[in-house]
């Protein structure tokens, strides 16, 4: 098949484009060029920026993909831009979108496609508009869009762990420092391998079944964040040692650094993958510890593993929960937001 990768560069693009070289597809990616490559092959380069005018647009004219698969839509307006620009100029258009379009607390577990919604923010607000301008588009002049909702997914190429996205929190455990956890550790979590869910997208391409349809990639090895943080201790050759926090507490005093936990980790999310499983043959194949081991790795050998000193986040928020403290602490290095920076999102 002949592919075009809006993205290409990010954590499940690289293993999805991988994936298609080592199948013998020819891929094209479209990227700004910033971010150096990791997968091996060759692929067509088109620089441009989605978010300037015609650039996208001015790439692509006059070409023609059997499928693209578009893993950098943020807004409605790139739905828009999607229909605008390849309806009726190929076959399938492939969004990465994501489980934040369920919101929390879940309806019901598992977590259905059908399942009611209310999104997380800004973000589960555009992505559920972009799906809707997809599937309200699907089948006319000859293309069809499917809807990938993936979840936490890490691996290779992946650096921040856990709740807060602390790259060091691999190097705490292995001083056997203290790690943040909210309300207990006990919400019901799945956490997928790259590799896993990158086969999902390509198992897409082409096939009838996921035509206007929507699908989860999730992980079917469910625990709590104790599980995951124990997993994280396993596969680094630490020790796990829980401070336990209240989610209320940490969204008063790291708003902007709890916003994920505050909105999506601290509720149970678990999801039904039976779709997928049955129309796109998808399983998942890395178990929890196996995958900590393989990001940890590829941490290990990029440099990107970083020290307790260069990331003092843990370290603020523990001492000031043991300290009693109730407003904003330092917010050098608690109060960034790895979700922008609307705290309200």
């Amino acid at each position: 098949m002949d592919v075009l990768v809006i993205g290409g560069t990010g954590l499940i693009s690289t293993a999805i484009v991988q994936q298609l070289l080592d199948r013998g597809d020819r891929v094209t990616v479209f990227n700004r060029g910033a971010t150096p490559v990791r997968f091996r092959g060759e692929v067509e380069k088109l620089s441009g920026n989605r978010w300037e005018p015609g650039s996208l647009e001015g790439a692509v004219a006059g070409r023609k993909w059997d499928a693209v698969i578009d893993m950098t839509a943020f807004a409605p307006q790139n739905g828009t831009q999607l229909v605008d620009t390849f309806w009726g100029k190929v076959g399938q258009v492939v969004l990465c979108s994501t489980a934040c379009v369920y919101g929390g607390p879940a309806a019901e577990l598992p977590i259905k496609e059908t399942s009611p919604r209310q999104p997380f923010g800004m973000y589960g607000v555009s992505k559920a508009g972009i799906e809707k301008i997809l599937l309200d588009n699907s089948g006319r002049d000859g293309t069809h869009a499917t809807l990938i909702r993936p979840s936490y997914t890490t691996g290779e190429g992946a650096t921040a762990c856990g709740l807060f996205f602390d790259d060091s929190l691999v190097s705490r455990m292995r001083q056997n420092l203290p790690v943040l956890l909210m309300d207990g550790g006990f919400t019901p979590w799945a956490i997928s391998h790259v590799s896993d869910v990158a086969r999902g997208f390509v198992a897409t391409l082409g096939n009838p079944k996921a035509f206007a349809n929507d699908y989860h990639l999730t992980s079917d090895e469910h625990t709590d964040w104790n599980g995951v943080y124990a997993a994280l201790a396993e596969a680094a050759g630490g020790r796990f040692n829980p401070v336990y926090a209240p989610s209320e507490w940490l969204r008063k005093v790291a708003p902007r650094r709890s916003l994920g936990a505050w909105f999506i980790y601290r509720f149970p999310s678990v999801y039904d993958n039976s779709k997928a499983k049955a129309d796109l043959g998808f399983s998942t194949t890395v178990p929890l510890v196996d995958t900590f081991r393989r990001q940890i790795r590829w941490m290990e050998e990029t440099g990107a593993l970083k020290q307790v000193e260069d990331e003092p986040c843990e370290d603020c928020l523990i001492d000031a929960w043991k300290s009693g403290k109730t407003e904003i602490v330092d917010s050098r290095w608690v109060d960034w937001n790895p979700w922008g920076n609307n705290t309200e999102n």
